[in-house]
Parts: structure tokens; sequence; C-alpha cells
């Protein structure tokens, strides 16, 4: 018996032995490596040509660390940056009033806010920024960008610009104000077709701005709605489910799976959402993303509504803001999120049940459109005409070919629409768009 006792204690011994030195042994070499770290900064600080800052060389450990990760979405926010990011937050920060974007590699205006600096100079969607503060944006991450425009209110900033037509860059000298981003946009179009557009999820108040946006375009009497996501690039995952949940009653709108299987996640939808009972066609694109991905798939796996458009981005993981002591915080992914069919997209995208393009030019329906939009017999045209129809075009199309401007009718209503006061008839420029409310009057028809 004693024996047996004696085998047993010596068993747990070596066990114990085992795992202290083990852990031991990791911390020799948690250690060792460390030690590598403290070396080549200390060399860096005594031995390099010049004097470099403490805090520069230990942010630079951290974004090394964080880039060997090889990890698009993970990044380390300084505290400037971390400032900035819960400043989004909130929704409003000192900036120029205009939406920026990549399109084929620039840092491009997809759309400047009303009555803000940017829409005041005469800023343009489309318009592509090459230099901010002089600096070439060439290489430049959005994000970078964005930071470079965003600064304190009341200090200016300089962007230099190239626009498709002129030959030369524009420069522009603009102050900062306080901007608080319009988060959704809500009409009701013709047929009493609802529209809303949700422009991202980075805004904590996004799901109450959503249902109060619902409730009202359901007192406006809609029959049906157009949920806009396209170029939605994400935000708060608890924004995305809150907003997705407006649409659904039950069922599961998105799985969260990371490392820690403890730590997993399943987000259900509940009864008793805003947008439940309408006809529903939810817009996409390349440019939706993200928090826009969740509500999408949620929408189509529970074949809620119609998805239309092309194919999403596929970002199909999800990152948290860890703040660290005194000093920014860390962006991490720290999960991959499922659709309710089980599938994760990164890399992937959703896809649409109905793939619709948007109107894309030839370069020879391009120039000519170009030529047409400087032509003074537009602006004379709508001078006269501020609430032009259809059977006014035929002189100014003749007006136009004495000039050597050849152009068809649907292409001139193309040009008249981005320029005329008629903000309304916008819309139809937006082929997506036009194919949505036809899917619904097809839809009311039927019913």
């Amino acid at each position: 018996m004693r024996k047996k006792r004696l085998a047993i204690l010596i068993t747990v011994f070596l066990l114990l032995a085992a795992v202290l030195l083990g852990r031991v042994q990791a911390e020799s070499d948690f250690f060792s490596e460390i030690k590598l770290i403290i070396q080549v900064y200390q060399i860096i600080k005594s031995e390099y040509i010049e004097k470099v800052e403490p805090s520069r060389l230990i942010e630079g450990a951290i974004r090394g660390m964080v880039k060997v990760l090889n990890d698009p979405y993970s990044r380390w926010l300084n505290t400037e940056e971390w400032e900035e990011w819960n400043v989004e937050r909130e929704g409003k920060f000192g900036g120029l009033g205009m939406v920026v974007g990549l399109r084929d590699g620039f840092i491009t205006i997809i759309d400047p806010l009303e009555d803000t600096p940017a829409s005041r100079a005469g800023l343009q969607p489309g318009d592509r920024i090459i230099k901010i503060n002089g600096e070439s944006t060439r290489g430049m991450s959005l994000d970078e960008a964005v930071n470079k425009i965003r600064g304190e209110v009341g200090t200016q900033v300089t962007i230099t610009i190239e626009r498709e037509g002129v030959t030369e860059p524009l420069e522009y000298t603009l102050t900062r104000t306080l901007i608080r981003l319009p988060n959704i946009d809500k009409r009701v179009l013709e047929d009493n077709i609802g529209y809303l557009k949700i422009m991202g999820f980075t805004d904590e108040h996004t799901s109450k701005q959503v249902k109060d946006a619902l409730l009202f375009l359901k007192k406006m009497g809609i029959r049906s709605l157009i949920l806009d996501l396209r170029d939605n690039p994400g935000g708060l995952l608890s924004q995305a489910v809150e907003v997705a949940d407006e649409f659904l009653s039950s069922g599961t709108i998105v799985s969260i799976k990371g490392r820690d299987v403890e730590k997993n996640e399943i987000y259900s939808a509940k009864p008793g959402g805003e947008g439940i009972d309408f006809p529903l066609v939810v817009l996409i694109n390349r440019g939706s993303a993200s928090g826009s991905e969740i509500v999408a798939g949620a929408i189509k796996d529970h074949k809620r509504g119609i998805l239309l458009g092309t194919p999403t981005f596929g970002k199909g993981t999800v990152q948290n803001a860890i703040p660290l002591e005194n000093r920014g915080a860390l962006w991490l992914t720290t999960a991959r999120y499922y659709t309710p069919s089980g599938i994760c997209i990164e890399g992937e995208g959703i896809k649409p049940n109905l793939e619709v393009k948007p109107f894309t030019p030839t370069p020879e329906q391009k120039e000519i459109m170009n030529k047409v939009r400087t032509s003074p017999l537009v602006k004379d045209f709508l001078d006269l005409k501020p609430q032009w129809e259809k059977e006014d075009l035929n002189p100014l199309l003749k007006e136009l070919e004495k000039e050597n401007l050849k152009i068809d009718e649907d292409l001139l209503k193309r040009i008249l629409r981005e320029k005329d006061a008629d903000k309304e008839n916008d819309i139809f420029n937006d082929n997506q768009l036009v194919q949505a409310l036809n899917l619904l009057k097809s839809l009311a028809i039927l019913q």
C-alpha cells in the first residue's frame, strides 16, 4: 500500500516538474526573444546616425508585429488614430464633408455632402484626389487619406484633384468644419415604394436611425422597400445585427467563430422589427463589405428579400478594438463570421439573386458626354428649362449636332439629370435602382 502511494506521489511530482519545466522553458524562450528586441532598440537609440524618439521605435516595433500577421484588417492605432476612431463612432468630426473611396486604385470623391466645404467649393463625384497638402496619394491607403483630410475644426487642408475633361489639376484650400455624417437617406419613390440607404455601420446610432426611418416611411404609406447597401463598408457588428433584426422576425442572423470555442456566438432575430412586412429588394455591389454583408447575407439566406446588383466585397472576418494602456489600441482580427447557411464569405462575397451591372459608358460615349457636359448650349438650355421634359430635347439635340456634338437622347438625358435642379430625377441615371423599382412594381401587379 505504501509502495503504491509512493508511486502515485512520484508520478504527480514528475508531472508537476514537467509542467513547471515546460513553463520555465517557454518563459525562457519568451525572454530570449524580448531580449533581442531590447538589444536592437538600444543599438538604434545609441548608434544610429540621427537621434530617434523612443516612442517612434516602440510604435514601429508594434506595427511590425501586426504587419507580420499578413492580415489586411489588423492594424495598430496610435493615440491620435484611436481618438479619431472614437470620434467616427460618434458620427461627427472635423473635415470637409465628402465621402471618398478607392476607384481603380485612386482616392476618389464619391459624394460631396450638401452644405459642406466640399460641396460649396464645387468638388464633384468622380474627382480623383492626387495630393493632400502637397503629398502625393499614390500608394496611400484609404484610411491614411481620410486621416489626412480630417482634422481640427477651423484648420485648413489643401487637396489637389484630377477631373475628367479638365486638362490641368485643380487645387482647393478648404477650412475644416464640424461634420455630422448623414448615415442614412430615406425617401418615397413612385408607386409608394420606399427607399432607404445605409452609408455605413460605424456610427453607434445606426440601428436607431434605421428604425426611425422605417417608422417614417410606414407613416408615409409605402407598400414596398428598396434597401440600398451599395458602397457600405461596414463597421460595428452590433449595429449590423440590430439592423438585420429590423427585417427578420426569427432565425440566425450571423454566427461568430474564433480560436476560443467558448467565445463563439450566435446572433438571432427577434419578433417585432419595423421592416418585416414589406416586399424587399436589397441593392449590393463590390463596395458592400463586412456589416453590410451580414445584413445582405441574412436577408438572402432567409429568403426575406431579393438581392440585386453585383457580388459584394467578401470580408468575412471580425475585428475588435483592444485599447492599450496609455497608448492607442490594437484593431485585431479575432474571429470569422458565418451567414445563416453556414458560409464564411471571406474572399468570396455574396452573390445577388439578380445580377445587374451599373451603367458604364464606352470610351466613345464617355468622350462625347464630356464634351456635351462643358457645352454652353447645355447651360443655356437648363437656364431656360430647369424642369425640362422629353419633348424639349429635339431642339437641343439639333443645336448640339450643329456644333459637331452628335449624342443620342438617352445619353443627353443622363447629362441633363446630373446638372438640372430636379434631384428627384437623378435616380433614373442609376440603372440598378431603376431595375429594383421595376421589380417591385411587377410584384405589386402580381399581388
